[in-house]
C-alpha cells in the first residue's frame, strides 16, 4: 500500500465485489470497512471467484484515471499461472476468438462471428509436471474479457484443472493464480 494503490493477494473462493446488493461481501466491500483510509476504494480490475491473486485497488482520482487509461490503451500486462492435466499443443500457443456469453458460461466463437467481444491470450508451457499428471502453464491476456483466460484453455483442449464450469478435472479449487500486473505508477 501507498498514498496512491493498495494491492491484494486475493484467496480462492471471495468475489473480487459482492455480486448482488443482499449477497455476502465480496474482497472490496470487506476492506471497505475494516479502514476508513479505504472508505473510497476504487475497484481498477478484477478476478472471478474461483481465482486467486493480485487485485489493485486505486486509493485517489489520479491513481484511478491513470489505471483506467493505461487499461484502455492496453499498457498493463497481466501474467497468470494455471495448471491443467491435458497437455498444450505446443511450447507456445496464441488464441484469439470472439467470447460471447452462453447461459452461466462463456464460449469461444471465431474471430468473424457477429457475436462476441474479441479477445487474445497468450499461453506457454511453464513446467512439465506439478503432480503425477499435471503441468503448470503461463498465461497471459491480451485483453481483458470476463472468463477469457478459462474460456480459451478449455477451447483449446487444456481446461484448467478443476475448473468444472469450463470441462476441467475436478481438484479442491479452480487452479488459475493471478501472479503479476505491470503498469506505470
Amino acid at each position: 500500500e501507498d498514498e496512491h494503490l493498495l494491492v491484494v493477494n486475493k484467496p480462492p473462493g471471495w468475489n473480487t465485489h459482492a455480486p448482488a446488493p443482499h449477497a455476502g461481501e465480496g474482497i472490496y466491500d470487506w476492506l471497505r470497512h475494516r479502514e476508513p483510509r479505504w472508505a473510497d476504494l476504487a475497484i481498477l480490475h478484477r478476478l472471478d471467484k474461483e481465482t486467486s491473486g493480485v487485485l489493485v485497488f486505486g486509493k485517489t482520482p489520479l491513481a484511478n484515471k491513470s489505471l483506467t487509461e493505461q487499461f484502455a490503451q492496453r499498457h498493463v500486462t497481466k501474467r497468470y499461472v494455471l495448471a491443467s492435466d491435458q497437455p498444450l499443443p505446443s511450447a507456445e500457443l496464441t488464441v484469439r476468438s470472439r467470447i460471447a456469453r452462453a447461459g452461466e458460461r462463456y464460449v469461444s466463437l471465431p474471430v468473424s462471428s457477429p457475436r462476441g467481444e474479441l479477445a487474445e491470450t497468450r499461453f506457454s508451457a511453464r513446467s512439465q509436471k506439478l503432480g503425477v499428471s499435471s503441468q503448470e502453464l503461463e498465461a497471459e491476456p491480451l485483453t481483458g474479457r470476463t472468463h477469457q483466460i478459462r474460456v480459451h484453455a478449455a477451447a483449446s483442449g487444456f481446461p484448467i484443472l478443476g475448473d468444472r464450469l469450463y470441462g476441467g478435472t475436478p481438484a479442491a479449487r479452480v487452479f488459475l493464480h493471478a501472479e503479476e500486473i505491470t503498469f506505470t505508477h
